[in-house]
C-alpha cells in the first residue's frame, strides 16, 4: 500500500487530472479525492466496497480512506484537495463516508466548465466548485457514519492522527479501540499491507509533510506536533523516507 505524501499537504493543496485509462494499486492520503466519470464507467474500491461509477457519476473520498480506481477505455477527471477548500462540510462530516452520486444538470454544465479539467482553477472558484459538489454530495448520496458503524480503517487512522503527537503503540491501540491483540495485529497486517510500526512511522511523515507547507510553524514544532521526538531524529527519518531534509522539502514547496 503507498502512503501519497504529494497528496497529504495542507495550505490549499490541488492536483487534478483527466485520464483515458488509468490503474491505481491501494493508496491513501491525508487530502480529499472527488472522482467524476466523463464517459463510460469507473471501479473504486473504498475500504474494501467497490463501486461503479457510471457516467456522469461521482464519489467523494474522505482523507485516509484506504482506496484503489481503476477504467479502461474511460474518461475519468481525478481532483486532489485539501479540506481548507471545504472546511466547514469537512468539519461536519469528519466521521461519514459518502456513497458515489449525480449532479443536477445545472451543475453538472457548471463544473464542466469551471472544475472538470486538467489544471488548477483559481483559489476561490475552485472553492465555489467543491461547495458545490459538496451541496449536491450531501443533498444525494447516502452517508455513512463509520464511527458509529465500527469501520476498522478509519477507526484506526483517526485514533492515530489524533495521537500523533505522542508514542504509540499497537497495545495502546487495541485497548483504545477494544480489540485483542493478536487478532487486531492479523487483521492490520492483511488490511494494510505492512506492519503497525511502519504504518505508524509513514502517517508521520505524510502528516509532517503537510504541516511543513505552513511556513510559520518551526520545523521544530512540526517533529513535535507529529511525535518525531527529537528534531535530530525527525531530520534522519525524513530524509530517508523522502530524499532530502525538511527544511529543503519546505523550501521547494514554496518555490513550486
Amino acid at each position: 500500500m503507498i502512503h501519497q505524501v504529494h497528496n497529504s499537504s495542507g495550505n490549499y493543496n490541488y492536483n487534478a487530472y483527466v485520464y483515458n485509462d488509468v490503474f491505481w494499486d491501494f493508496h491513501f492520503h491525508e487530502n480529499y479525492e472527488l472522482i467524476y466519470a466523463v464517459r463510460g464507467d469507473v471501479r473504486v474500491t473504498t475500504n474494501g466496497v467497490s463501486h461503479i461509477l457510471h457516467e456522469g457519476e461521482l464519489l467523494l473520498i474522505s482523507p485516509n480512506t484506504v482506496h484503489s480506481l481503476a477504467a479502461s477505455n474511460a474518461k475519468t477527471w481525478v481532483g486532489v484537495f485539501s479540506e481548507e477548500y471545504i472546511r466547514a462540510f469537512a468539519k461536519e462530516n469528519k466521521y461519514v463516508h459518502h456513497s458515489k452520486f449525480s449532479l443536477s444538470e445545472e451543475n453538472r454544465a457548471f463544473l464542466e466548465k469551471n472544475l472538470f479539467y486538467a489544471g488548477k482553477p483559481e483559489r476561490y472558484m475552485a472553492c465555489a466548485c467543491l461547495y458545490v459538489v459538496c451541496d449536491e454530495c450531501s443533498h444525494r448520496a447516502d452517508a455513512v457514519d463509520v464511527k458509529a458503524a465500527g469501520g476498522f480503517i478509519s477507526r484506526v487512522t483517526g485514533y492515530i492522527s489524533e495521537n500523533l503527537s505522542r508514542e504509540i503503540t499497537m497495545r495502546d491501540v487495541c485497548e483504545a479501540l477494544g480489540y485483542e491483540y493478536h487478532y487486531f495485529s492479523g487483521l492490520f497486517n492483511s488490511t494494510f499491507g505492512m506492519n503497525f510500526k511502519g504504518f505508524v512511522s509513514m502517517y508521520r511523515i505524510g502528516r509532517a509533510c503537510s504541516l511543513l507547507t505552513d511556513k510559520d510553524k518551526s520545523i521544530t514544532d512540526v517533529a513535535s506536533e507529529c511525535g518525531f521526538g527529537s528534531i535530530r531524529n525527525f531530520n534522519r527519518v525524513f530524509k530517508r523516507n523522502v530524499g532530502k531534509t525538511p527544511s529543503e522539502y519546505r523550501t521547494e514547496r514554496h518555490e513550486s
